[in-house]
């Protein structure tokens, strides 16, 4: 807008505000102008509602020409398929390439979201251990508690040589994986070396309890400091977390690492639960639409945790992790070590479909308290530090190798 378009609008808006001279008019021709009026608007919306009826009909007719193309194939199928078609199965694929619109949007069939749920809630199934290792080579870095693999006898540093006897570096990472993974109540003959020694370990497959939080106490320059690792935030992640943060506190500890890396996120009721026991009166995370405006935001009370903390990050720390780590920084409670993180700043919400499955839909962005959306950005940490390539993945690197977690104490130490 110029210099004159500005004056000749503000000159209209100042004349519409001047007193007028009053004017009679007469009741037939005030009559006739409210029905005049009456019908013009009543045009103008028909008008209206008929534009937006053509434009629907339209995209109605365009989705029609796209998807009638998957219809026209389901024919071709019927008149030549030599086999029988198994339309549930094409049904299913056709709404995974839904949930695949972008990075995180999903589906779930009606047993994989139910596995999910029981999951989020603590309910688990296999051998229970957690491991890392590369294409070709594995080794156990935690075994859960009362889990059937720790009832067979592994522990933690066990190196995973063969699975029903096929070795892993003949099979790979992947493979064995697949020949943990199996029926309830059914064993699996796992091989590992442990000192220099061969040992054979028949795992019934069963029920555990998982353990989404991770602790222990560490001596540092003569202080007592509480490390926890937060594996994921689920349901169960809650209670879990807030037993560790208070078991360390009675132990003496008075300062916190919290170990995120490798984090991939998890609830959104989860995290905002956990950072209102941790933080001070104040917004936990924002709820943005697609136009970026706020709809919504958790608000913590004024209990929280007051203890020096550091949190450690990495490229996989991602989505709920991240607004962990970046919600702690924004109210200066901890100092963030390791490198940047991966980048999800955007959320998910569950529609339930007839057929009882699932899918899930990118439907909002959040903020970290009073900190920028990091999705496709990542969050920085205050000091970078790298680890070695060997341990990027692993869940506990050795003490000695761990040079992030070095960091992180030092940090808190000096």
């Amino acid at each position: 807008m110029n210099q004159n378009d500005s004056r000749n609008n503000n000159y209209y808006l100042e004349q519409a505000w001047k007193p007028q001279q009053k004017k009679t008019v007469s009741i037939p021709v005030l009559i006739v102008s409210i029905v005049l009026t009456a019908l013009i608007a009543f045009q103008m919306a028909f008008v209206v509602l008929n534009i937006e009826h053509t434009l629907e009909l339209n995209k109605t007719k365009e989705r029609v020409r796209n998807f009638g193309v998957l219809l026209e194939a389901l024919e071709f199928f019927d008149e030549n398929y030599v086999y029988e078609i198994d339309e549930k199965t094409l049904i299913e694929h056709m709404l995974y390439a839904f949930g695949g619109q972008d990075m995180y949007s999903t589906y779930y069939t009606p047993e994989e979201f139910n596995e999910m749920i029981s999951s989020s809630q603590g309910e688990a199934s296999g051998i229970g251990v957690y491991i890392t290792g590369t294409a070709t080579t594995m080794e156990v870095t935690y075994v859960i508690t009362d889990s059937p693999a720790q009832k067979a006898g592994m522990k933690m540093g066990d190196k995973i040589i063969a699975v029903d006897g096929q070795k892993v570096s003949e099979v790979g990472y992947n493979q064995t994986m697949n020949l943990i993974v199996g029926q309830l109540g059914t064993t699996v003959v796992i091989t590992v070396s442990r000192n220099g020694e061969i040992i054979d370990l028949p795992v019934v497959r069963g029920n555990y309890v998982s353990e989404t939080v991770i602790f222990s106490e560490m001596q540092e320059n003569g202080e007592k400091i509480g490390y926890i690792n937060i594996v994921q935030f689920d349901a169960i992640t809650v209670t879990q977390f807030k037993t560790a943060v208070e078991t360390l506190k009675a132990s003496g500890c008075e300062k916190l690492v919290f170990d995120i890396r490798s984090n991939p996120g998890g609830e959104l009721t989860s995290i905002a639960e956990i950072l209102d026991y941790l933080l001070p009166k104040g917004p936990v995370v924002h709820i943005l639409d697609k136009n970026k405006e706020v709809i919504y935001t958790y608000q913590s009370d004024e209990n929280c945790v007051d203890m020096p903390m550091a949190v450690l990050i990495n490229e996989n720390t991602a989505s709920a992790a991240e607004l962990f780590a970046s919600a702690l920084r924004d109210y200066n409670k901890a100092t963030l070590v390791g490198m940047k993180t991966y980048g999800k700043g955007c959320g998910q919400n569950p529609f339930f479909l007839s057929n009882g499955g699932v899918i899930y839909i990118t439907t909002f962005f959040y903020n970290p308290p009073y900190g920028e959306n990091y999705d496709g950005v990542g969050v920085y940490p205050d000091i970078e530090v790298e680890i070695a390539d060997e341990y990027k993945n692993a869940l506990f690197p050795p003490y000695e190798a761990d040079t992030q977690l070095k960091a992180a104490i030092e940090a808190l130490t000096k």
